[in-house]
């Protein structure tokens, strides 16, 4: 009989933000985990309203804007927007991170609209 393996902080947050970001549903936003763009990994994308989660290690002050800087821009090319999260502050505290993204949401909603 084969063990599962313990999920780790990384895998832990990752879950549990899927989780989450699938009860969307209701509200009528389809998210994808592990979504792929060209050659590049996303990790949460919801291609109607074009909203990229990514989810970034370190700690922050950081310079998140130089990440990714060729992946950043191909997804700006094709109107996607990225709204980027420090990893271990959304493990902390998750309800604030999904209220982000719910503004995120919100925001390109609206703009859509318009």
């Amino acid at each position: 009989m084969q063990r599962k393996r313990a999920l780790g902080p990384r895998n832990t947050l990752d879950a549990h933000l899927w989780a989450r970001l699938r009860e969307m549903r209701g509200q009528g936003w389809h998210f994808r985990k592990g979504g792929s763009f060209k050659t590049f990994r996303l990790d949460f994308v919801e291609h109607e309203l074009k909203l990229v989660i990514d989810l970034v290690d370190g700690e922050p002050g950081l310079d998140k804007a130089a990440l990714h800087p060729v992946r950043d821009r191909l997804l700006a090319e094709q109107g996607y927007v990225i709204l980027r999260l420090w990893r271990a502050e959304a493990a902390r505290d998750l309800s604030s991170a999904l209220h982000k993204i719910r503004e995120g949401l919100a925001a390109l909603s609206n703009a859509d609209s318009q």
